[in-house]
């Protein structure tokens, strides 16, 4: 076993594929590829042969939809991708948004109002369907791609599909932890990084699992045929609905407590085995 970026052991491998499985589900960031490189070119046979066989293969990401490109670029001939945490289904091929769920505008108004009273030191982004507002000081890998906006504009930001929040601290669990106390359920806290203190909102009751559930369903999936991939919290209820769930070697504890597999981490050949055994039984 190898060691992950936090120290922690690595567990052992559990890549057991059942028969019977018509749709891949994956996250993207930490399972399909690493660190914003490439989809590695054995991953991407691999997902082709699943597609010739028959079986779909959904990315399912906190991606928005602007960081989408790279996925077309390695696979153009992938359809649905359920994005945004779940809040978004949007058609790759056709570069159309499908469906979307946005936060109504109480909902919105009511949580920030929570915020400003008990994390004054919070500040706030929104990922909408016309692009990314962020609040003065709000630290961004891509800022170019913003729109900055005064803080008392954002109780009525428009078409949020989901909301952004910083404090400072690089804590990612901790800040989890802190949000969840303030908010209650009035907007679905997650986060994909444990260390980029970086907390995911959207609107309530959305999430991967629950988008890719619907999708399932309209065309006539159980989730028993079903395998997910993942690596982190906001993976967890796709880990758990799926009937194949399988966790990356180096995630976080929680996502591989939610999972009866486990892959190794990107870097050491990831998801490509099991959709290889995938194809092949499909």
């Amino acid at each position: 076993m190898t060691d992950d970026s936090c120290g922690r052991p690595q567990p052992e491998a559990r890549t057991a594929v059942p028969t019977g499985i018509r749709l891949v589900a994956s996250d993207v960031d930490g399972t399909l590829l690493h660190d914003w490189q490439p989809i590695p070119a054995p991953t991407v046979e691999a997902i082709r042969s699943c597609l010739a066989a028959g079986v779909h293969f959904v990315p399912v990401t906190g991606r928005p939809i602007r960081w989408l490109a790279p996925i077309r670029a390695s696979v153009p001939e992938l359809g649905p991708v359920i994005c945004a945490n779940g809040s978004i289904v949007y058609d790759l091929a056709g570069g159309r948004v499908v469906s979307a769920h946005t936060v109504d505008a109480a909902t919105l108004a009511e949580f920030v109002a929570r915020v400003r009273r008990h994390m004054p030191e919070a500040v706030l982004g929104f990922e909408t369907l016309d692009g990314l507002l962020l609040e003065p000081d709000f630290l961004t890998r891509f800022p170019a791609d913003a729109t900055w906006i005064d803080p008392t504009d954002s109780p009525h930001v428009p078409g949020v599909v989901k909301v952004l929040l910083r404090t400072g601290s690089r804590d990612s669990d901790a800040m989890l932890a802190a949000v969840r106390a303030v908010i209650g359920d009035t907007l679905h806290a997650t986060h994909s990084n444990p260390r980029n203190g970086l907390v995911e909102l959207a609107a309530p009751g959305v999430t991967k699992a629950g988008t890719l559930a619907a999708w399932c369903s309209a065309v006539g999936i159980g989730p028993h045929e079903v395998a997910a991939f993942g690596d982190m919290p906001n993976d967890i209820e796709m880990l758990a609905w799926a009937g194949s769930g399988y966790a990356m070697a180096n995630g976080h504890p929680d996502a591989i407590a939610a999972a009866g597999g486990i892959v190794p981490a990107v870097l050491d050949g990831g998801i490509t085995a099991v959709l290889q055994a995938i194809a092949a039984q499909a």
